[in-house]
């Protein structure tokens, strides 16, 4: 990530539930520090099918000129293509499952944030070192999981992937995580931020902007 705001440990980055400006300023407004959009994905989470980048195209520049540093997760099943990449450059970061993540996606100029999976092999963990960058997105929850309360077994999931990859953690919010659990999740070393998304934020932006502004105050508790 660029050596700005995203350099520092306490970050609260804003998963959208749809490519809004609507929903990107409630975030910006209420704090956020970060955005993540996505397009070629059909987001479990929200229900949300995004289309393509061309079909995306109009939103995301919305939602770029909020101002705030946006990340974007560049597919699954399908993804952007290679003749796309010079595009990427408006976004802070790309952002997407390691197992899915195409090579010629560390060619866009911008920071690629692999995304380790509930199932990923432990044993390659410490193999990450194969991919240059310092961040992963640490999505360790399996999908029956989701929207759920916290259990212990996450805390004990995130010590492991940064106490074996060394690398900045950003955790998302597949549980249904409340602000007064950030002090746990933060006393992990390697957890450098928070993703709050669908399971917490809703749709709205007077949910979204509810939801960013609770997790601010609860991260400058701890942080400022």
């Amino acid at each position: 990530m660029p050596d700005n705001v995203l350099d520092r440990r306490g970050l609260l980055i804003v998963s959208l539930p749809r490519n809004d400006p609507a929903l990107a300023r409630a975030a910006a407004g209420a704090g956020a520090d970060a955005l993540k959009v996505h397009v070629n994905v059909r987001h479990a989470a929200s229900g949300t099918r995004f289309g393509s980048l061309d079909d995306e195209d109009a939103d995301l520049a919305a939602v770029l000129d909020t101002g705030l540093p946006t990340g974007l997760v560049p597919g699954e099943d399908d993804m952007v293509s290679r003749e796309e990449v010079p595009r990427l450059h408006r976004f802070a970061f790309l952002d997407a499952y390691i197992t899915r993540l195409p090579l010629y996606l560390y060619d866009a100029g911008v920071p690629v944030i692999p995304a380790i999976p509930h199932d990923y092999p432990a044993g390659a963990l410490r193999s990450l070192d194969a991919l240059p960058g310092e961040w992963l997105e640490a999505a360790l929850v399996a999908p029956e999981g989701y929207g759920l309360e916290p259990v212990a077994d996450d805390l004990v999931s995130l010590k492991r992937l940064g106490a074996t990859t060394g690398r900045r953690l950003i955790v998302p919010s597949q549980r249904a995580i409340q602000p007064e659990d950030l002090g746990r999740y933060f006393a992990i070393p390697h957890v450098w931020a928070a993703m709050i998304g669908v399971v917490v934020t809703g749709r709205t932006p007077k949910t979204i902007g509810r939801a960013t502004e609770e997790f601010r105050r609860a991260l400058d508790a701890l942080f400022g």
